[in-house]
């Protein structure tokens, strides 16, 4: 019997000595983990008292922000909008089971540790809307899937190791004041679906190679100092969502291939140098929800193929050189919201039916050259809230269905030739607060209506036919100042 025991006890023995060892390290483990997180809360000023529980005499898996693995391992950081401040102790980015580090949307200052990229675990980094200053430091991290480091007073280049994010899939270093290209390097993470570089001070020409990153579902790079044209190769982006170049210096055409972007619902390239046509193939973009192209060079006709766009809710057109009529096919899209032309050199009338079909909020033709009728239906949606037509040559009299449409705030159909009387219901908006139609060939006697606009604040009837006193009250307190110029022409203002 006493044989029999000594295998159990050294069985026993060696089990017991290998449970020390184990437990030994993972007390190290715990202690080191420990060290990094007082480290860290050492560094930070904390005027909330967030972190008050950070404290070793309760384990570290209860401190607010802190999510632990089933091993009692620290995997996550999440100290998200608590008004910390303070500069970034290196010592989290070397918890070695640490896997998403969010500290965005607080105080947090001075140079990002050198170290940052140093983990190996590491899947989730968010900085954003901090202080963060000077360069981004060099480093990759094998695993890493999301990297946003937006709105910081981040300075420098793009590095070029940005390549060696293998695993990125979004990717934000918007809103800093990096400088120099955007490094070829970038184009080799093609598992990204999100990149956004924009309001920073890049120059020189979007790489063509951003073609092969086929993952791209959103590319932002609008407000920069970009040049040169739009690379074709971005037509092969057919799971692109979301393209955003707005605010740059770029050149030459729209390329027709990205009509090849079956997927793209807004398209934002306003604020160019573009130039030329629209291109027949956008608008088999049938997905599009918002298109806005203002402010650039382009010219030629808007074609009625803008009917495929279905899902079209905002076009913005304006401040280009487009000429020829408006669509008549633009009454027929049912979600359209807003349409803004403005500023361009279209001519003949506004299609009859615009409106009827539509659910239009805002629509701005102002500043072109527009003859015929304000149309019935404008405001049949019942949500028209702002009606910019002034500066064409618009007539007769303003239809009597605006004088119902109660959402009204902000109406401007001044320089044109409209004639007739007010409406006496048009006089009663309840939610107008700028009033223009001066310079018409409007016609009656002001003092004879009852005006009850209580949101009124800027009113302009002058240059008119109008004719007789002042009435007693515009029904608004927030209309200060009146400067009547003579008896048919009346300006009023607010302060």
């Amino acid at each position: 019997m006493a044989a029999a025991k000594g295998p159990q006890a050294c069985s026993a023995m060696v089990f017991m000595f290998w449970f020390l060892v184990l437990n030994s390290r993972m007390l190290r483990a715990e202690n080191l983990e420990l060290e990094l997180l007082l480290s860290f809360k050492s560094s930070l000023n904390d005027p909330l008292n967030y972190l008050s529980n950070w404290n070793p005499s309760a384990t570290f898996c209860k401190w607010q922000g802190i999510t632990c693995t089933n091993s009692s391992r620290i995997a996550v950081i999440e100290l998200s909008g608590k008004n910390i401040s303070g500069k970034v102790s290196s010592s989290i980015f070397q918890l070695p089971y640490i896997q998403t580090i969010d500290l965005s949307i607080n105080q947090l200052s001075g140079k990002l540790p050198d170290d940052i990229f140093s983990s190996s675990s590491l899947r989730f980094l968010n900085l954003s809307n901090n202080n963060f200053t000077g360069p981004i430091p060099n480093g990759s991290i094998f695993l890493l899937e999301t990297l946003d480091l937006s709105n910081n007073m981040l300075s420098g280049k793009i590095p070029q190791e940005i390549g060696s994010f293998s695993s990125l899939r979004f990717l934000d270093l918007g809103g800093n004041v990096l400088v120099g290209k955007i490094p070829l390097s970038i184009t080799n993470l093609r598992s990204l679906q999100v990149l956004t570089l924009a309001s920073n001070q890049l120059v020189g020409q979007i790489p063509s190679e951003l073609g092969q990153m086929r993952s791209l579902k959103w590319i932002y790079l609008g407000y920069n100092n970009l040049s040169g044209e739009i690379p074709i190769e971005l037509g092969q982006l057919t799971s692109l969502n979301h393209l955003d170049l707005v605010y740059n210096n770029l050149t030459g055409q729209i390329p027709s291939s990205l009509g090849n972007l079956s997927n793209l619902q807004y398209l934002f390239l306003y604020q160019n140098k573009l130039a030329g046509p629209i291109p027949k193939s956008i608008f088999g973009l049938t997905k599009l929800i918002s298109l806005d192209l203002s402010d650039n060079y382009l010219s030629g006709e808007i074609p009625e193929l803008i009917i495929k766009l279905k899902n079209l809710e905002i076009l913005h057109l304006f401040s280009n050189n487009f000429t020829g009529k408006i669509p008549v096919a633009l009454s027929s899209l049912p979600r359209l919201r807003i349409l803004q032309l403005w500023s361009n050199k279209l001519s003949g009338e506004i299609p009859k039916d615009l409106g009827k079909q539509n659910n239009l909020t805002v629509l701005d033709l102002s500043t072109n050259s527009l003859t015929g009728r304000i149309p019935e239906g404008l405001c049949s949606s019942g949500n028209l809230f702002k009606l910019i037509l002034f500066s064409n040559s618009l007539e007769d009299e303003i239809p009597k269905s605006l004088s119902a449409c109660k959402s009204l705030r902000r109406v401007r159909l001044q320089d044109n030739s409209l004639s007739g009387e007010l409406s006496s219901e048009f006089t009663k908006l309840p939610l107008v607060y700028f009033f223009d139609i001066s310079s018409n060939n409007l016609s009656g006697r002001i003092d004879s209506r009852k005006w009850e606009m209580p949101s009124l604040q800027m009113l302009s009837l002058a240059k008119n036919g109008f004719w007789g006193g002042l009435p007693d009250s515009f029904g608004s307190e927030n209309l200060e100042n009146f400067r009547p110029v003579s008896k048919s022409v009346l300006g009023c203002y607010s302060t």
